[in-house]
């Protein structure tokens, strides 16, 4: 998807992390795929990955230059097989979101977002230092 649609990704440096690789996997491809996939028309995707270090846990923010999404869907967004736009224009099962909403909260973070209609969005989450944290 990357090269067809021809996405830039870039990031800050980002931290090493004690935890679950493969579900830390799932949620940034769960994130990256939405980006790409809900770019908007003749547009490049352009996707930046951010992390900024807290206290106990790190928050990352993942940033696109996509269709965005009006801010009565933002809760909606995160339930299994709810969908915005028709079938027809963006392939997709409804469930890419809730998986990564439901990873996030796993490892005890938390997961929101900031976006506007035509300009792009923002995914911010959290994700806890060390898996010893947790069990504090």
């Amino acid at each position: 998807m990357i090269a067809e649609t021809s996405a830039s990704i870039t990031a800050t440096e980002l931290p090493t992390i004690k935890s679950y690789s493969a579900v830390v996997t799932q949620i940034f491809h769960g994130l990256l795929d939405n980006a790409i996939k809900y770019a908007r028309d003749e547009v490049a995707p352009m996707i930046e990955i951010e992390a900024t270090e807290k206290e106990k846990e790190w928050e990352f923010s993942i940033t696109d230059n996509g269709i965005g999404i009006d801010s009565q869907f933002f809760d909606k967004i995160f339930l299994i097989f709810q969908r915005l736009h028709n079938r027809n224009k963006y392939d997709g099962t409804g469930i890419g979101l809730a998986i990564v909403k439901r990873s996030v909260e796993f490892l005890n973070g938390k997961i929101w977002l900031s976006s506007t209609v035509g300009e792009g969005t923002t995914f911010n989450f959290t994700i806890i230092k060390n898996r010893k944290t947790i069990e504090e």
